[in-house]
């Protein structure tokens, strides 16, 4: 089906039901929009991208992002540009490495209240074992990832790395 059948059959069912949602159509789901309506999901796409290409990290998810993570995002990358500076993200932090090879992904839900929710990611990375907490926010309808959390020994919390300067 193409997308133009795909928006109007979404259409169509939207005004029967009003229960359709745009992730029912996995051809729309390519169509970048500003957050997403199921947090477990999205964490466990993301990871399934990771197993299902070793080589190289997911495409860039920023439209998941809350504003205030794509503030520091966006604060992170302005004072690192136009020089050699390394800054504290040196590691690709859905992984918590720079190499990877994913394996044995587990997936948890801890509810937050009506507009928090925690994913937690619980996974093996060549040889250690990790677990990510994807910490998202609800405005609206929509779900944002707000932070990420490391639980290991050596621990981050990503928007505590994104405020660091070299």
């Amino acid at each position: 089906m193409n997308l133009l059948a795909m928006f109007l059959a979404l259409g169509a069912v939207s005004a029967q039901t009003d229960r359709v949602d745009i992730e029912d159509f996995p051809a729309v789901q390519r169509i970048p929009r500003t957050g997403i309506t199921d947090p477990r999901a999205f964490v466990a796409a993301t990871y399934a991208r990771y197993q299902a290409n070793p080589d190289a990290p997911p495409p860039d998810q920023s439209y998941a992002y809350s504003p205030r993570l794509r503030a520091l995002f966006a604060a992170y990358g302005r004072d690192l540009s136009g020089g050699d500076l390394v800054g504290s993200l040196d590691f690709d932090w859905w992984t918590n490495a720079q190499d990877y090879r994913i394996a044995n992904v587990r997936l948890s839900q801890r509810p937050g209240g009506r507009d928090r929710r925690t994913i937690v990611a619980r996974f093996d990375n060549y040889d250690a074992h990790e677990e990510v907490r994807f910490l998202f926010v609800r405005v609206g309808s929509r779900w944002y990832l707000d932070d990420a959390v490391h639980g290991g020994a050596e621990g981050w919390t990503l928007s505590a790395l994104l405020r660091e300067r070299p």
